[in-house]
């Protein structure tokens, strides 16, 4: 199982993010999913060999939700602009 985290931007409302929650679950291969309001992020454990990261991305863009980029380094990648 793989772990994804991706933050949602403005996940302000509880049942906004159980509409995420139940999407997510019915997806195959996807075996939790954790949505925080508070931190406005969704954490996704699934198997890669019957989903994809972009695949769950795609999911919640489908809901109207907006998937935040990641700000520098948050997602251990770095953009090598800064040389850092």
């Amino acid at each position: 199982m793989r772990t994804e985290t991706v933050k949602i931007v403005d996940l302000t409302n509880p049942q906004a993010a159980n509409t995420i929650s139940q999407a997510l679950e019915r997806l195959e291969g996807v075996g939790s999913v954790n949505v925080s309001v508070q931190d406005q992020r969704v954490t996704v454990s699934f198997d890669e060999s019957l989903a994809s990261p972009q695949g769950l991305r795609e999911a919640v863009a489908g809901l109207g939700f907006e998937i935040a980029k990641p700000a520098h380094g948050e997602d251990g990648s770095c953009c090598g602009g800064c040389g850092g």
